[in-house]
């Protein structure tokens, strides 16, 4: 068994960098991910237009099998993974969300994010840390441990 540790990414980034490392985060541990979940906040006028476009992809799987308010915030439920259009509007959406979850097969929860990707914390093994510290490059990635230790 692969042990999983808990990490951070590094915060005072710009939410553009926290956008792509969430991404980059999601397309890394997708060969892991069993199921996931996000909210779908009301849209704003400042999201992209590929944000906008995922983010009614994901309305859709709200109003077949989560829960959509009447003010238009919605919420998928927990949706079985499939490398598919909801997946990618999921990858493309995450990083506007207030909550969005990836969970394992073994129901270890590998990725959540919140306020817009303001927290990002992976639950990943070795070989996967060692590729997505790579792949982000200036943004770093911390230990749980000793994150909570330094505040």
């Amino acid at each position: 068994m692969t042990t999983l540790e808990r990490f951070i990414v590094s915060d005072g980034s710009s939410h553009a960098d926290a956008a792509r490392a969430a991404r980059l985060i999601l397309r890394s541990v997708q060969g892991s991910v069993n199921r996931y979940e996000t909210d779908i906040p009301i849209a704003s006028a400042d999201w992209p237009s590929g944000v906008l476009s995922a983010a009614e992809v994901l309305r859709g799987v709200a109003a077949r099998t989560g829960r959509v308010e009447r003010g238009g915030y919605a919420q998928t439920g927990i949706i079985a993974y499939a490398d598919d259009e909801i997946w990618s509007a999921f990858v493309e959406f995450a990083p506007w969300a207030y909550d969005a979850t990836v969970w394992s097969s073994a129901g270890h929860d590998i990725v959540s994010l919140s306020d817009e990707a303001q927290s990002i914390v992976i639950r990943v093994n070795r070989s996967q840390y060692d590729a997505i510290a790579a792949a982000l490059g200036d943004v770093s990635l911390r230990s749980i441990r000793k994150w909570r230790r330094m505040r």
